[in-house]
């Protein structure tokens, strides 16, 4: 025997069926969302970041190449006895050159970091495949379950049970049911035309 389904509010079954819209709708910006920011982050490693270190290493070269040729200028300046320790320069050029080194190692780091968001992209995107299809097979099949519940059980409340009527009704039921004994003895009592005759 089926279990009665006890539903005691038809309402709080639209106000689910409207939740769960919204919950469709927010799930779908927040997949969008971060499927944008994914975008910009491998996007930004793969251009962006290759770019900026290559035109980091070639400003390395330059300065090196400036420093060097001042270094040189430095020491070329001595008069006599007296040698210019070329200090500044010698600081200036040993700093272009690890900036230089510096800029070099970033090369490999973002390429293994360009190929770890690739593959940690390719997992989101098989899991979120997963949430996707829920967003666009399942929901709309509850969606249309609760639409389909909500019908029935108003065309079930509209119903009524046979056996009871409402008041209107029986109301009207009984006058009728009134008026027709009424005219039942009215027609008992009336004498017969040939009673009236004789």
């Amino acid at each position: 025997m089926a279990e009665s389904a006890n539903v005691r509010s038809i309402d709080a079954v639209k106000n689910f069926h409207a939740a769960v819209v919204r919950f469709q709708e927010e799930a779908r910006l927040a997949i969008s969302s971060l499927e944008m920011q994914l975008l910009r982050f491998i996007g930004w490693l793969e251009r962006d970041r290759p770019t900026f270190w290559k035109r980091e290493i070639e400003t390395c070269y330059r300065e090196m190449s400036e420093w060097r040729v001042r270094l040189h200028q430095c020491k070329m300046r001595k008069m006599g006895d007296f040698k210019p320790t070329c200090f500044e320069e010698k600081k200036a050029l040993e700093k272009a050159k690890k900036d230089l080194e510096h800029a070099q190692k970033q090369v490999p780091i973002v390429k293994h970091w360009t190929n770890s968001a690739h593959h940690e992209a390719n997992e989101y995107h098989g899991r979120a495949s997963q949430m996707t299809q829920l967003i666009e097979r399942d929901i709309p099949m509850l969606l249309a379950m609760l639409h389909q519940v909500v019908d029935r059980l108003e065309a079930y409340g509209n119903v009524q049970a046979p056996g009871q009527l409402t008041n209107a009704s029986q109301e009207g039921r009984v006058d009728a049911e009134n008026v027709q004994s009424v005219e039942t003895s009215s027609v008992e009592n009336k004498p017969s035309e040939t009673e009236v005759e004789q």
